[in-house]
């Protein structure tokens, strides 16, 4: 077969597939200006344009060019588009020829008739276990295709371009958008999912199994995956954070998937949120900002190192639990509800967490319900709470009073299983006991808040999740805030002193206002609050979730994201809020501002440089920066921080700052700034 056969099949949209339509452009004017000549057409060398382009029977990612530019350039497409004008003709000719005596045959069949073992023996087993993972993602779905007689194009929702098998030119011949490390990968779960949808059967070597996450080390594999992460957002940082796009959200789609497959889940669900992040950034979502992204990608780049240098008994715990396995358990646990919370990721996830009290290990345990996406049209808000079966209860029923649950499902993260043979029996009693309640308060929860602001200060990540129980005294009507965008509710202790609550005024939090609004407006009696905690960069956040009422007989729990207060309609609740708001803003005792810490104040110039760098993709100081930051050293060595300066230093000791050293004093600054996290409490 000559050289030029495969570039015979490429027409624009292939073309574009390796550079862009401005390129091509370029590259057509060179024809015109017969900018292009042959030097040696036997082996496909050209002079395009003064450059020496080498052009390669394996295609267009195969053909070189001495020029700077990397990838497919100019002359690349130029020498291309020289054969298609003046080397096809004959060939052209003959399938003419041909045509005119038979219609053009489909192109799938070549395909289907490609040796799976072949293919995968082409792969490395990196890219065999990412393919898997597609393959695992794509289950359910069809993929599909334009079948044409020299190219067959596969639409990928990920990807803006097709992946294009060319007639002739097999596996390696493929070509697409796809980032140059995962294409092989991509390429090979396509030709997979196409086979099994044609009812080829597709079986994998046993050798290429997920890997197991007991290992006591890291595998080669593992070093390269970690490797080839650290090299992107680093990439991420020189292309500058404001000129992101979403083919990098789409990378690090397949990043995490690698990561799973590697048998590193921590390191997955790390590159899932950062993905989620860069595709809002990318989207110029007014909730994200370059600062958040840098802050999580300096996380990631610090978990990296620990990562890299762990050694067997640390390893385990950082790399995370590959899958969660749930385990009978031969006892009756003897649980409380305390909470109940419904959640939505920023990719779509949604679900209920239901937390409990364990009256004998005297610790809180949950249990999820989620859904990955919101292709499930039976799981919502409403059948969560009041149709599907928990430990056979509804929800609506279960979370009322204590219970026993019966052969309880246990995980190795000590997460309660929704589904099995678990079954709950409850008492006749339909709130909890008064009694009841004064054990749990001497157990559970916050009844000084000197308490509580010490146990948040010192709140580990692993416990975040958890809601915190507030035992209050007393209770203020909510505060409007205009500034803020949000709603704050002053609670108190017995000693006066003041915790701030707050919800957001967004659309999934406007049930939970009205219905806590009624609730203080009509002053019903609180016992407790459970709280979750939001962690911003601003400073910790408290958010109400469920509301223990005070009754005659006992505790009644009102979940704020599952239910509502029988009453009449209101005629305007808007106008309600209103007068309500304009009553509120003379009431300057209802405000919270919470006052910006040492830490702050010492980081955030620090932090502030950085952002410009990360943003602009720039790795020199200007003058003023240069300026900027030396007052800052001058000022953490007066106060002692003597690490910290020494750190700042390295900024202005060379002319050119590396991406790493940005992004370890970035995880610096923020981890010092957390250990002054404004908290939301006023004391007497």
């Amino acid at each position: 077969m000559s050289w030029q056969t495969i570039y015979y099949q490429y027409d624009d949209d292939a073309l574009t597939v390796f550079a862009n339509a401005g390129l091509l452009r370029r590259a057509r004017k060179d024809i015109e200006n017969q900018k292009v000549n042959p030097i040696d057409l036997a082996v496909g060398q050209f002079d395009s344009d003064g450059q020496t382009v080498q052009l390669d029977a394996q295609g267009v990612q195969r053909a070189t060019c001495n020029c700077s530019a990397s990838g497919c350039c100019k002359h690349i497409l130029a020498a291309v588009l020289w054969v298609q004008n003046n080397v096809a003709n004959e060939s052209t000719q003959e399938i003419g020829s041909e045509t005119e005596l038979s219609e053009p045959e489909p192109l799938l069949p070549e395909l289907l008739a490609l040796e799976p073992m072949l293919l995968i023996k082409l792969s490395s087993k990196p890219d065999c276990r990412l393919a898997i993972r597609l393959l695992d993602e794509w289950q359910g779905r069809e993929l599909t295709f334009d079948d044409q007689y020299n190219q067959l194009r596969v639409t990928l929702t990920e990807y803006d371009e097709p992946i294009i098998y060319l007639k002739g030119s097999g596996f390696q011949g493929m070509i697409s958008s796809v980032p140059e490390k995962q294409k092989k990968a991509v390429h090979l779960a396509v030709i997979a999912k196409l086979l099994m949808q044609n009812g080829v059967v597709w079986q994998w070597p046993d050798d290429l199994a997920p890997v197991p996450d007991t290992a006591l080390s890291l595998t080669d594999d593992d070093k390269t995956v970690i490797a080839t992460i650290g090299q992107f957002i680093q990439d991420l940082l020189r292309q500058g954070l404001s000129h992101i796009s979403q083919s990098s959200a789409t990378q690090l789609h397949l990043l995490n998937m690698s990561a799973k497959a590697e048998g590193l889940p921590r390191l997955a669900n790390y590159l899932k949120r950062l993905s989620q992040q860069v595709k809002l950034l990318a989207d110029k979502h007014f909730t994200m900002d370059e600062g958040q992204v840098l802050r999580l990608i300096a996380e990631i780049a610090a978990y990296l190192q620990q990562l890299s240098t762990a050694d067997a008994t640390q390893l385990a715990v950082l790399k995370g639990l590959q899958r969660r396995q749930y385990t009978s358990q031969a006892s009756v646990l003897d649980l409380t509800p305390i909470d109940a919370n419904w959640w939505q990721t920023q990719s779509g996830a949604i679900g209920a967490t239901f937390s409990f009290w364990d009256n004998q290990e005297k610790k809180i345990i949950q249990c999820t319900q989620g859904r990955a996406n919101r292709l499930d049209p039976m799981f919502g808000r409403q059948n969560v709470w009041q149709t599907l079966s928990i430990w056979k209860q509804t929800a609506d029923n279960l979370m009322r009073t204590p219970f026993k649950l019966h052969d309880p499902r246990l995980s190795d993260e000590g997460k309660l299983s929704a589904s099995g043979d678990s079954f709950a029996v409850k008492d006749s009693q339909k709130l909890l006991a008064n009694e009841d309640y004064q054990t749990l308060q001497g157990e559970l929860g916050f009844t000084h808040w000197h308490e509580a602001c010490e146990f948040l200060s010192n709140l580990s990540n692993e416990n975040v999740y958890q809601p915190v129980i507030l035992h209050i005294a007393d209770y203020e009507q909510l505060h409007w805030d205009e500034a803020e965008q949000c709603i704050l509710w002053a609670v108190s202790d017995s000693e006066k002193n003041r915790a701030f609550l707050r919800l957001n005024w967004e659309g999934n939090e406007n049930h939970k206002i009205e219905e806590l609004r009624f609730i203080t407006k009509e002053k019903w009696p609180i016992a407790a609050v459970s709280v979750l905690v939001n962690q911003t960069t601003q400073g910790i956040q408290l958010v109400p979730k469920t509301v223990w009422l005070k009754k005659e007989l006992g505790i009644e729990l009102f979940y704020l994201d599952f239910e509502s207060i029988p009453r009449k309609k209101q005629r305007s609740g808007f106008f309600n809020k209103i007068i309500e708001y304009m009553e509120k803003k003379q009431q300057k005792r209802n405000t919270f501002v919470p006052e910006i810490t040492l830490a702050s104040q010492l980081v955030r110039p620090i932090l502030s440089v950085l952002e410009t760098q990360a943003c602009t993709g720039r790795q020199k100081l200007s003058s003023s920066q240069h300026a900027e930051i030396g007052d800052v050293i001058r000022v953490l060595e007066d106060l002692g921080t003597i690490w910290l300066a020494n750190q700042v230093k390295l900024l202005t000791a060379s002319g050119e700052i590396p991406p790493e050293n940005v992004l370890r004093l970035v995880y610096l600054c923020d981890k010092f700034e957390r250990l002054q996290m404004p908290l939301p409490f006023q004391f007497t």
